[in-house]
């Protein structure tokens, strides 16, 4: 395929008018004949000179008393010569002539005894008609022949210019893909000043973003062979600032280095060697974020091309940064919350455990003896000094593991004690009348490494959660392992109004609970979710299984050996 058909190719179906190579040189080459044919009355003269010149010869072949059939042979040979020794191209007026002249004087035609000036006027008219013809086809190839030619430089026109929009695209996109990739603000910029130099081939390429409350362009990041770590944190001010923003009124600038009026770009731009700088504006909606530099080393204008390629990834280039600085807000505030709920936790934890404290010390008799319903009345304010200071341990817990700070003190600790510490701590105000609570650990389980403050957490809150939803029946805890010894399964079973299917996942989620919740039972959703994060650091899993009014189990499997031992396990349902 030749490099044009190849073009046509690129934007479609190659049309079928347009001239092959070989067709156009073909084409060429009779239009160039036909420009030097001379014209219409030339060739008329010619014909009417070569036909007055064999009737010439006709007359004096008779005169010397020659026969018709030699007389006709000798005007035959002259026509034919004629035209086939003269400069000029009479070939189809000769052939005209000469076959005019041989139908008149054949024997038996339909015009018999016609005189040889009547056949040689009859051939030069014949000979004319034909010249004229011939002009008009030459004229219409050649007009046939301009349109061609206009055609393919039209479409080579458009194909060119689809080609530029394709690579523009791709390299639109190629950036965007690599942009995207991060959402950290300093990661952004830097890769943005990275495609700005690769893509559109520059000496640099350089991030500056806007600071509006003191009006001036910091250095985000540079990208450049040499690319220099230290000018980052730089400000363009004053003048410079100024210049760049009168420039990039309409969104892209092509900057000579004289026009900057920047000492720091001005050694910048020494230091890369360039001549001048293409800018784009970096904005989101009205607000103006900063700009992207290509500096280049040519001192001609900026391509087309470079900048729809720079006009684009500063478009993505706007959006990823005001991502980023929309993330980094985000965890901003976050960090603000967890440290405010942990402050505010600790805080309150303190004179909750005075309260305590007094409450222990009134009930013992320590102030002097009380009546029984004084006592009364303190207990309950115990307990429920109690579940409050829980429920602070357990926002401490969730800050700690949101932030990764919780860590895990292995040790070789015996589950049956760690069964037997976790219920002599139950709370009297978490058992119910109806309800009976029992434990079993299987003398096969082994000693396991682990930490003994989470496992007892882990036990204590699932217990919780089954004695809060079981009004009649019992909650069973009970402990196995493995026949080689791997892990152990720990299982609390209640007898409780159980779990709608749809909601096994959502209970396990920070403040989320099951749908048909009976809004009296207290809780705000932070148990199960401690559980299933503990369980994760332990190195296990756990899953449960119920159904609405059929009560649930919780297990929860361990590794015996510790969290790297841990193999994967799917959920069983």
């Amino acid at each position: 395929m030749s490099a044009r058909t190849a073009g046509y190719a690129r934007i479609g179906r190659v049309p079928s008018d347009v001239p092959s190579p070989a067709t156009k040189g073909t084409l060429e080459e009779a239009d160039g004949r036909h420009e030097r044919l001379p014209g219409p009355w030339q060739q008329v003269a010619a014909s009417t000179v070569a036909c007055a010149a064999t009737a010439a010869l006709a007359f004096a072949t008779q005169w010397f008393g020659a026969s018709v059939d030699l007389t006709t042979q000798v005007a035959v040979v002259a026509i034919l010569g004629t035209s086939l020794s003269s400069g000029v191209t009479v070939w189809g007026p000769a052939a005209a002539a000469a076959a005019s002249w041989l139908v008149i004087w054949w024997p038996g035609t339909v015009l018999p005894g016609v005189t040889t000036h009547v056949s040689l006027g009859l051939g030069a008219g014949v000979a004319t008609l034909a010249v004229w013809e011939r002009q008009r086809r030459r004229r219409i190839t050649r007009e046939r022949l301009e349109q061609l030619t206009e055609q393919n430089r039209v479409l080579r026109a458009a194909n060119a210019a689809q080609q530029e929009a394709s690579e523009v695209a791709e390299a639109i996109l190629a950036a965007t893909r690599d942009i995207s990739a991060s959402l950290e603000a300093n990661e952004v910029a830097m890769r943005v000043a990275r495609n700005a130099y690769t893509v559109t081939q520059s000496a640099a390429g350089a991030v500056l973003l806007w600071d509006g409350e003191r009006e001036v362009f910091r250095i985000a990041a540079v990208a450049a062979a040499r690319s220099p770590t230290e000018v980052q944190q730089l400000e363009i001010g004053g003048k410079g600032a100024a210049a760049l923003r009168v420039a990039l009124d309409e969104g892209i600038a092509d900057i000579s280095s004289a026009e900057l009026r920047d000492p720091v770009l001005g050694v910048l731009m020494r230091r890369w060697k360039a001549s001048a700088i293409l800018a784009a504006r970096l904005q989101r909606g009205d607000r103006l974020l900063g700009v992207v530099l290509a500096a280049r080393r040519s001192k001609a204008p900026a391509s087309a091309k470079e900048r729809r390629i720079l006009s684009g990834i500063a478009l993505q280039a706007a959006t990823a940064l005001e991502s980023a600085n929309l993330v980094n807000d985000l965890r901003t505030a976050s960090n603000l919350k967890e440290e405010f709920m942990a402050t505010m936790s600790h805080e309150l934890r303190t004179p909750l455990n005075v309260i305590i404290g007094y409450t222990d010390l009134q009930v013992d008799g320590a102030f002097g003896d009380l009546s029984p319903d004084h006592l009364d009345t303190l207990n309950r304010m115990r307990e429920q000094a109690l579940q409050l200071l829980d429920l602070i341990q357990a926002t401490l817990d969730v800050g700690r593991l949101e932030r990764g700070l919780m860590t895990v003190d292995l040790r070789e600790i015996s589950v049956q004690e760690v069964v037997k510490q976790t219920f002599a701590a139950i709370p009297r105000s978490w058992r119910k009348p109806g309800v009976d609570l029992f434990w079993r650990v299987d003398p096969a389980v082994p000693d396991i490494r682990s930490d003994r403050g989470k496992l007892q957490v882990i036990l204590r809150n699932l217990v919780h959660n089954a004695l809060k939803f079981t009004e009649a029946g019992q909650v069973m805890v009970s402990v196995t392992a493995d026949p080689n010894g791997g892990s152990i399964h720990l299982v609390v079973q209640d007898s409780g109004v159980g779990i709608a299917e749809q909601d096994l996942d959502v209970i396990f989620e920070m403040f989320r609970q099951s749908s048909d919740r009976n809004p009296a039972i207290a809780g705000v959703g932070l148990g199960l979710h401690i559980v299933k994060r503990l369980v994760g650091l332990l190195g296990g899993k756990i899953d449960v299984r119920s159904a609405p009014g059929r009560g649930a189990t919780f297990c929860v499997h361990l590794p015996t050996g510790g969290p790297h031992t841990a193999q994967p396990r799917s959920a069983a349902r």
